[in-house]
């Protein structure tokens, strides 16, 4: 009799249990993006915005360990995540100018993001995430006009979070070009 409670057990139960175990793990519960990194979209300052891609430039995290180029000599960028630090309430990135004077004279930009670090309970399928609220953007103004976080504060939310406006055409602004 235990023999046959035991190759039951063996036969229907554990299996059972495993696939019980496999179908929780691979939940649909969870579809949202589990990661709040932000990303920055590339406009013109001009007075009517618009998307823009920037030929030739390199992007890079400030005082981070390791290898922190996210973007090296790359052509026609339109967009770049920045991902921030959760051990720290700030992150700079610079942005470097590859092609022509700019280029030659090493000219670049640093953008430096100051934010409150927050955890946010999801779910119990999607576990907990981190939500960074803005509480100060600075730049430098080389060719960078201006930069945004429409939400104010970055989450998993698809699409972009950031705004980078640079300016394209000196005379708009009044300079010579």
């Amino acid at each position: 009799m235990k023999r046959l409670l035991k190759h039951i057990v063996l036969t229907f139960l554990i299996p059972a249990l495993l696939l019980g175990v496999v179908a929780a793990c691979s939940s649909s519960e969870c579809l949202d993006n589990k990661n709040s990194l932000p990303l920055a979209g590339f406009y013109s300052s001009s007075l009517t915005p618009q998307a823009i891609s920037i030929d030739s430039i390199s992007v890079a995290g400030i005082d981070v360990p390791g290898d922190s180029v996210l973007h090296d000599s790359v052509r026609s960028l339109s967009q770049a995540y920045l991902p921030f630090r959760i051990d720290q309430p700030e992150t700079s990135y610079r942005i470097s100018y590859l092609s022509g004077l700019a280029g030659k004279l090493r000219i670049t930009d640093v953008i430096t993001f100051k934010y409150e670090i927050q955890p946010w309970f999801v779910s119990s399928a999607c576990g907990t995430i981190y939500k960074y609220r803005i509480q100060d953007i600075s730049w430098t103004q080389n060719f960078i006009d201006s930069v945004t976080c429409p939400e104010g504060e970055i989450t998993n939310a698809p699409g972009e979070n950031l705004r980078i406006y640079f300016r394209v055409n000196i005379q708009e602004e009044g300079g010579e070009q």
